[in-house]
């Protein structure tokens, strides 16, 4: 689904109806800046993620991202930016759009390792060396709040060239579509890439999931890594803009698996629980004919839930 403002009779998309859309493009930051500055993050994780990207150095980001949203106040207000105002920020759109670029590329680069074609262990390696060296999740949320200051700096850009500028503003529009189109359509194939590649680890028998998440640390680096991606679903606004609409129903129950990986077995165990109890109905409930039902399970069924057992 395109999110993109639908253009008029003439095939122009409206200036006030990208403003719209760009302020609507990033729903919540807040979930980045705890992750990022909070108090349990390393204090130089967007220096390090940054410089891994190959981004330049935006030096306070969350400060930047206070000034673009002061900016947007005062033009709100007073219904123009004023030019000492501009000064201030007028630099930031060109950093903040290739650091977009860059972060967005450096996630796509780790999917591209993870989803290359291997079996399931070595896969579930991959995704513990996205999470902790990969930095995988950090990057998704400062995606976020760069993304996010970019759109600002756009809309303040579409005013200054309406108030200041007016010969510049199809260049400044055609700048806009260009990061709103980039948004919907590449950000949402990261967020769909990431989902599936997590949900890999559900592939196999239910008992196989079991074992590969029986390990805490694997589990909580993987539980991890699924709240970032929820996270970037969340801040995209990505239910609103349609971009799970068509994704395979099986990649949520996996991803819910990761916290109780026992709910995979749920329904071999369920199946196998139902026998013996039918079995001991018929036999009286007493099992006094020496049968406890475990004859009426399928022998696959009973190794399965006998494993698990131990």
């Amino acid at each position: 689904m395109n999110d993109l403002p639908n253009p008029d009779s003439s095939g122009v998309i409206p200036a006030d109806a990208i403003v719209r859309a760009l302020a609507g493009a990033i729903g919540s930051v807040e979930a980045a800046i705890v992750r990022l500055r909070g108090d349990d993050a390393d204090p130089d994780i967007v220096e390090k993620v940054l410089a891994a990207a190959g981004a330049p150095d935006l030096g306070d980001v969350v400060v930047h991202h206070n000034a673009l949203m002061r900016a947007i106040a005062i033009a709100d207000h007073r219904g123009s930016l004023p030019e000492e105002e501009w000064s201030v920020i007028a630099e930031l759109g060109p950093l903040l759009s290739v650091a977009v670029q860059r972060l967005r590329a450096y996630a796509v680069a780790h999917l591209d390792r993870v989803e290359a074609e291997t079996p399931v262990s070595a896969h579930v390696a991959l995704l513990l060396a996205l999470a902790d060296e990969g930095r995988f999740g950090e990057a998704l949320q400062l995606l976020v709040l760069v993304e996010d200051a970019e759109t600002m700096w756009q809309r303040l850009s579409i005013e200054r060239a309406r108030t200041a500028e007016p010969d510049r503003p199809s260049e400044v529009l055609d700048a806009a579509r260009t990061l709103l189109a980039e948004h919907f359509e590449q950000d949402g194939e990261l967020l769909r890439r990431g989902r599936r590649a997590l949900a890999r680890l559900a592939e196999g028998t239910p008992l196989d999931v079991v074992r590969r998440l029986s390990s805490p640390r694997t589990t909580r680096t993987l539980a991890g890594l699924r709240d970032d991606l929820e996270d970037f679903r969340t801040a995209c606004r990505a239910d609103a803009a349609g971009w799970l609409v068509d994704e395979d129903p099986e990649i949520a129950d996996a991803l819910d698996s990761i916290d109780s990986p026992l709910k995979s077995v749920g329904g071999v165990l369920g199946r196998g629980l139902a026998k013996v109890s039918d079995a001991r109905h018929r036999g009286g409930g007493d099992g006094a004919d020496g049968d406890d039902g475990e004859s009426e399970r399928p022998a696959v069924e009973q190794d399965q839930v006998a494993e698990a057992d131990t």
